[in-house]
């Protein structure tokens, strides 16, 4: 059954944007950055989906198992529900950087999955990551993408990379959906 595609998403990096370690030698490592949970709760107030969009390139280098990370996915999510968060997912990309691969960030593999999964309208989307890659992707699919300054972003040279694609530049996930439900406001469309 196709969905029509009207739902409105932000889809979350989640190394470096919710959770910490950017690159964990092992699942137990990462820990939920601070408040990331009421933020996603905010955005779920607000009417929208959170798909998770994830590069794990660690589970091709043998750190753990496709099914080890779904595993822990599943406990993550819980945690998050239990902040009154919700996000969907995940859709993950195991592979190597330097692999090629139709899945890897700033691919918009993963996320016309997604979108056809719950009905997203991509071009009326966002992205929020720490990486040039996650905020590209939403450039690619006619979406906007926010940079955060956490994992990867701290670095100047990842911010400048990232340039070309961000609509906007945040210290936090909760300065970044300030941010996004401020265009929603704008805009004046809802999902």
């Amino acid at each position: 059954m196709a969905f029509e595609m009207t739902r409105r998403a932000v889809f979350l990096d989640l190394n470096g944007t919710l959770v910490l370690p950017v690159i964990p030698q092992d699942l137990s490592e990462l820990t939920l950055i601070d408040n990331a949970g009421q933020a996603v709760a905010r955005l779920n107030q607000q009417g929208f989906i959170c798909p998770i969009v994830t590069v794990q390139s660690r589970i091709n280098k043998g750190a753990f198992t496709l099914g080890e990370f779904q595993q822990w996915f599943g406990g993550f999510a819980s945690t998050l529900n239990a902040l009154g968060a919700e996000v969907v997912g995940p859709y993950v990309c195991p592979h190597r950087y330097r692999e090629p691969c139709e899945c890897k960030k700033p691919s918009t593999f993963l996320y016309e999955q997604a979108a056809r999964d719950y009905g997203i309208n991509l071009p009326q989307s966002f992205v929020i990551g720490d990486s040039p890659e996650d905020v590209c992707a939403a450039y690619r699919f006619y979406g906007r993408g926010c940079l955060v300054r956490t994992g990867l972003a701290i670095d100047d040279a990842v911010l400048e990379r990232a340039l070309p694609f961000t609509s906007f530049i945040a210290r936090s996930l909760d300065e970044a959906v300030d941010w996004v439900l401020a265009q929603d406001s704008i805009s004046g469309l809802k999902s």
